[in-house]
Parts: structure tokens; sequence; C-alpha cells
């Protein structure tokens, strides 16, 4: 893959150029036709299907997010769903006291509200 700074081939699975760091830019491929479109490409320049995502992306910044993060790496937005134990970093379920993995108390958001009297859980 060629970077756009700085010129230098790279292997095809790079994510940033070993030579200037810059982010290498993947091209799309359009899963109906097979053509190669631009990376921010949405649908297929030739016939017009919509391109697969490339991934998640922070809804704050907009920040790729690397597999098995649970925080944006860009501006520190948790992008997992419910509680991460400040021990273990891992999510715990909304609804959780205490971490699944380490068994320390979960800090609770002041918005999640406790559960009713006479719920079911």
């Amino acid at each position: 893959m060629l970077c756009r700074s700085c010129g230098r081939m790279n292997r095809d699975d790079d994510l940033f150029c070993s030579s200037c760091g810059a982010k290498l830019l993947r091209s799309k491929a359009c899963r109906a036709c097979g053509t190669k479109n631009r990376h921010e490409a949405t649908f297929c320049g030739s016939c017009g299907a919509k391109l697969p995502d490339d991934g998640m992306h922070c809804s704050s910044c907009g920040h790729p997010i690397a597999p098995r993060a649970q925080f944006c790496a860009n501006c520190g937005t948790q992008v997992v769903e419910g509680i991460v134990c400040e021990v273990w970093h891992e999510a715990n379920r909304g609804d959780s006291r205490y971490c699944a993995v380490c068994g320390s108390a979960l800090k609770i958001p002041a918005t999640a509200s406790a559960p009713r009297p006479g719920s079911r859980d």
C-alpha cells in the first residue's frame, strides 16, 4: 500500500506507514461488483451498492476503535456498553454491582437508577 504522505510502499496489512507514521488510507471493495472505492465512500461509484463499514468508530470524535477497545484512544470516550471496572478495565453489565472478573465493587454512574423494590431482575 502506497503512503500518500511520503510515497513509501508498505505491506497491505499495515495500518500506518513504516517510514513516516502517517495513517494509511484503505480502499473499500464493493461486495456486489468488486470495484475498489475511496476509503471514505459510503456507496460504490460503479454500481451504487452500499459499501461495508470498515469497523467501529467513536461516536464523539469519529476516530476508529480498535477491536476489544473499551475507550477511544483519541478522546477517551467509553465505547462499550456497561460499567467498566477500575481495576481490570473490563466492561460489566449495566446492572452489575461487582466486577465479574475480579469481584471489586463497581463505581455506579450517578445517572443509573437503583432497581425498584419488588422488581424482578
